[in-house]
């Protein structure tokens, strides 16, 4: 039997599967069909929209944004799609989606458990059962539905491939913070490193190089000692240790980033971290980036939502991240950032939790440490219903202020101007700018202000800083064959002087370059951005 699996795209804290993303899902899914004795086509949602439709006896669904942000090139499937899927498909229909689905106009609808467990039961005795995969299936399912990646439209690049290291949360024992879904599962199942290590040769094999270590509320509990116990357990160097160790055996890694780390366990267990960090930073890709959800650093809020860590805790696990982690790496970027997570609209928020929020982020700034994003959202309902929003008015005037005035100093921290990023990825064209992005682990946005083309990897030069995205020009530039608003775009050129050197092109040297705009010093800081061949 032809089971049909249609990746509608899932967005949730601990895994991303919006492309370049690809989530664990529907490999795992995959996997359990062969293992059933049965085989499976893949298609996206982008494959839908283009036209493509299931050919399966069974349609296997996944989707569900609990956690949506801002997408560059593609959106996860909107419940009006997925009505329309429904209303199209003439056999039985299965939709899962990790956050509870409140209506669906057909199919069998299924949250709370593993979707691939769920159709390997259905499969092989005629009855779905929404349980959790068994460790041995998470083992085998992972490496036989790896080949699914092949048939992504983003294979082989920039496909990023999420591995899971394990489901669950330590805080679990308190219920954990008020809004997630993660303390949910009950005590954390980890996934053994041999797992892990034979899923990524696996892939590897089909041609993905782009990993992110994910389905973790925190990398620093891998394995560790106290679960049950505690809410802080004393994070495992040892166990992380043989990780990374097995993965940096593994050939043909072109990208590999982490996810989230709890504040709170780092800076409880400063000594462990650290030693943690040093790892990260010695065998993930530059540009590397841990999730730090601090969400409120109003005390009154942090309370009545059992949130993981204080400002305080936060702040000692900002230093130790930076400090071990903010070297410029080869990337251009630094070898790894804390990120922040924010959120709006909890129980006990007053005007006050956005003043307590800002001084928190003012602190961090005034202190020189560097942070690689900001993210703020509201708080969605997935695991209880929250009041509606009171404080617009706070929170818009929060947002403003964060993207004005902290988002581009660290910007201009994180990547000064002159900084050469390298292998970035042209993903769109929109006006007179393309739009590259490095890949990686929610990469930063960059505008080019040339025509480049779509699907190329280049080297490119920050010319410019916005809140949350940059300008950069191609590296090196030829001045001789450049567009003029790549001139345009350069420190101190503007339009005139660029069309002076559009008109008296080509040039030879810097020397001739310096008579043309009658300036030698600018001509010299700018020398930097050129090659004179081309048209000379």
């Amino acid at each position: 039997m032809l089971i049909t699996i249609l990746d509608g795209y899932v967005d949730e804290p601990s895994r991303l599967g919006v492309p370049p993303y690809i989530s664990p899902y529907p490999r795992y899914l995959a996997g359990a069909i062969l293992d059933a004795g049965h085989e499976y086509e893949y298609m996206t949602i982008d494959h839908w929209r283009g036209g493509s439709r299931p050919k399966g006896q069974i349609l296997t669904i996944i989707f569900g944004a609990i956690v949506p942000g801002k997408y560059l090139r593609s959106m996860p499937m909107s419940q009006k799609e997925l009505d329309r899927i429904l209303k199209e498909v003439a056999g039985e229909a299965i939709v899962w989606s990790p956050a509870p689905l409140h209506h669906s106009k057909g199919g069998i609808c299924i949250s709370g458990c593993d979707p691939d467990a769920f159709v390997h039961d259905l499969l092989t005795t005629g009855k779905g059962t929404e349980r959790r995969r068994l460790p041995e299936e998470w083992s085998d399912w992972a490496v036989k539905g790896a080949g699914l990646v092949a048939q992504h439209q983003d294979h082989p690049q920039p496909l990023i491939a999420e591995v899971d290291l394990s489901y669950g949360c330590p805080r679990y024992i308190s219920g954990g913070c008020s809004f997630c879904t993660e303390p949910l599962y009950g005590e954390p199942v980890f996934r053994s490193t041999q797992s892990i290590i034979a899923e990524l040769r696996a892939l590897l094999k089909q041609g993905c190089t782009n990993f992110r270590l994910g389905g973790q509320s925190c990398i620093m509990s891998y394995m560790a000692e106290g679960i049950g116990d505690t809410e802080v357990p004393r994070p495992n160097p040892a166990a992380l240790g043989e990780l990374f160790k097995g993965i940096s055996k593994l050939e043909g890694i072109r990208v590999l980033h982490t996810d989230n780390a709890n504040p709170g366990i780092i800076a409880s267990h400063p000594a462990e971290s650290a030693q943690i960090l040093k790892m990260i930073v010695n065998t993930s890709t530059g540009g590397n980036l841990l999730s730090l959800g601090i969400e409120s650093a109003d005390p009154e809020v942090i309370e009545k939502n059992n949130l993981n860590t204080t400002p305080d805790d936060a702040l000692t696990a900002i230093r130790l991240i930076n400090q071990y982690g903010s070297e410029r790496s080869p990337t251009g970027l630094p070898k790894l950032l804390p990120g922040l997570n924010f959120i709006a609209g909890l129980a006990g928020e007053t005007r006050e939790t956005y003043a307590h929020n800002t001084r928190f982020l003012r602190n961090i700034l005034k202190e020189g440490l560097i942070l690689r994003r900001i993210n703020i959202r509201q708080v969605a309902d997935t695991r209880r219903a929250f009041p509606r929003q009171r404080h617009r008015r706070e929170f818009f005037a929060f947002k403003s202020v964060v993207r004005e005035s902290i988002d581009r100093p660290m910007l201009e921290r994180v990547v000064p101007a002159g900084t050469i990023l390298k292998n970035a990825f042209t993903e769109l064209k929109k006006g007179k700018l393309t739009f590259a992005r490095q890949i990686g682990t929610y990469p930063l946005l960059i505008g080019i202000p040339q025509d480049i083309g779509i699907g190329k990897f280049l080297d490119v030069k920050v010319t410019d800083h916005g809140s949350r995205s940059l300008t950069a020009v191609e590296h090196p530039l030829d001045i001789n064959s450049c567009q003029m608003s790549a001139l345009e775009a350069l420190p101190g050129i503007g339009r005139k002087r660029a069309a002076r050197i559009m008109r008296a092109r080509p040039l030879a040297s810097v020397e001739e370059l310096a008579r043309v705009l009658e300036d030698g010093e600018l001509s010299k800081e700018i020398a930097e951005h050129f090659t004179f061949g081309g048209d000379e």
